[in-house]
């Protein structure tokens, strides 16, 4: 009995050293998952996710991606922050094209961190805008501040703009594009 007891007690012991060590790493398995500790991310790993047909495989985009990819720049306000400010990064367009999105293809469904989703008519992109702001005022920007990707027009540049069915699909926390 004694020996059974010390084995208990070594099985503890263990268990409570893997759950520690599993911890302090930022990684746990349990029920055959593994659970990690939510991080920042390096700038090489993906932070937008395309699907462009469906079927296809998924491209993946690193900010490195798509900041090498032709900026577009503009000042504009939006009706969630104050002031104007300078939004940049790729055109929509842009992106989907590189993604390899078909010719015919009828509509995109933008989805956020959150998971609001909002289905956008492809007919609605235009080479210029929106765009996949990936830069505010020169500087990459967070989950907090509705980064690290935000789908936006020039608001204050035509009244077509500052419509609400824009506003709708001004996704920002954009992180998967699927094209239907």
């Amino acid at each position: 009995m004694k020996d059974t007891v010390g084995m208990n007690m070594t099985n503890e012991t263990t268990r409570r050293t893997f759950l520690i060590a599993s911890a302090a790493v930022g990684g746990l398995v349990v029920g055959g998952k593994a659970l990690m500790a939510q991080q920042a991310q390096p700038a090489s790993d993906t932070i937008l996710t395309v699907v462009p047909a469906p079927g296809a495989d998924p491209v993946h985009y690193s900010d490195a991606d798509l900041a090498a990819m032709t900026t577009i720049s503009f000042s504009t306000s939006t009706i969630w922050t104050e002031g104007i400010q300078e939004f940049s990064g790729p055109s929509l367009a842009t992106v989907l094209q590189a993604a390899g999105l078909p010719d015919g293809a009828g509509s995109v469904r933008l989805v956020a961190l959150n998971d609001y989703a909002i289905d956008l008519d492809i007919a609605q992109i235009e080479a210029a805008a929106p765009i996949v702001a990936n830069r505010i005022d020169g500087a990459p920007f967070g989950v907090r501040d509705k980064g690290p990707l935000w789908v936006v027009f020039p608001y204050d540049s035509a009244p077509r703009y500052r419509a609400e069915s824009v506003y709708a699909v001004s996704v920002w926390q954009l992180r998967h594009i699927e094209a239907f």
